[in-house]
């Protein structure tokens, strides 16, 4: 009776004396695996940030599992993007439990480059867009630029800050160090493209916006709007003679979709190269700095495919 007496003791000290600021840290639940990385770099040493989709998973319209239900009831912060991109979810975010926080990118997009969504064939030169816009015309692709990513963390930090403030100092910091990092990378990626910068290329679909003005890349176009809708045989025509006025082209899709509907633009542009871009990781395996392989990948297959050009 002594010993367990004794053993209770121990248990109460260790309750007590255990980090207020772990058991305070609010469970922080994130949609896409690049915004999980991101949102992860923000966190450390405070919380483990749960991912809610798999990376192999389309966010553009996949259902979630009992499980993936399971996380959203037990989410103090839901990290998304919104209906602009995952629409299977926007139809679920209603399971949060009273007093969770639905955080969309329209409530944290403060500082990023916003761009409207283009149609099929589309220019280079078009300018960014601050400020008020229409948000259900917005492309949502924002991870893509690396410096959206920057304002991505601060955002994140003061929001924790708001929700955790025993652990306010640990956000900011933490993502202070993340932005110094990100512009590294943005430097890495932006002298490996250099060379390659004016090569044209064609996306299965416009989901490289945010990319391609960050890096200043010569996209002519993409094959599809909507990755949920095949292409037409008009735009397929217009592709195929936009490519044919050049030397040679790219033709990017990504794992998530069928590489069969680049097919009729593949035979259509003799002088084209098919290469594989995922922008979303899925194809990596999770670990660390896992935002910034993302890009470095997309951005060696990208090159890689550039460089054989003309």
């Amino acid at each position: 009776m002594k010993s367990v007496s004794r053993r209770l003791r121990l248990l109460g000290a260790v309750v007590v004396f255990w980090p207020l600021s772990l058991l305070a840290a609010p469970h922080v639940v994130v949609s896409l695996a690049p915004l999980h990385s991101l949102a992860a770099s923000v966190t450390e040493g405070v919380s483990e940030p749960t991912l809610l989709y798999h990376r192999q998973q389309s966010p553009h319209g996949a259902g979630l599992s009992p499980d993936q239900l399971r996380l959203l009831t037990q989410a103090d912060l839901l990290v998304w993007v919104g209906p602009e991109l995952e629409t299977g979810l926007s139809r679920l975010a209603s399971r949060l439990p009273n007093g969770a926080v639905d955080w969309r990118w329209h409530d944290y997009d403060a500082g990023m480059n916003q761009y409207e969504t283009r149609p099929a064939l589309f220019e280079t030169d078009a300018e960014a867009l601050y400020g008020e816009h229409d948000h259900g015309r917005m492309d949502p692709h924002f991870w893509l630029d690396p410096r959206n990513a920057q304002a991505f963390v601060i955002n994140l930090a003061e929001e924790l800050a708001q929700l955790d403030p025993a652990n306010a100092e640990r956000y900011r910091a933490n993502a202070t160090a993340e932005q110094t990092r990100l512009g590294d990378l943005f430097n890495q990626l932006d002298a490996q493209l250099a060379p390659v910068r004016d090569k044209p290329f064609i996306v299965f679909h416009d989901g490289f916006q945010y990319y391609q003005r960050a890096f200043g890349l010569n996209a002519l176009g993409a094959l599809v709007v909507t990755p949920e809708i095949p292409p037409g045989p008009r735009t397929v025509a217009q592709l195929a003679e936009r490519a044919n006025q050049v030397d040679g082209v790219c033709l990017l899709h990504e794992p998530q979709f069928s590489e069969r509907w680049l097919q009729p633009l593949a035979a259509a542009v003799p002088n084209a190269r098919l290469a594989q871009i995922d922008p979303i990781g899925s194809t990596l395996d999770a670990g660390d700095d896992f935002y910034a392989r993302v890009l470095i990948d997309l951005t060696d297959h990208l090159s890689d495919c550039l460089e054989q050009l003309p």
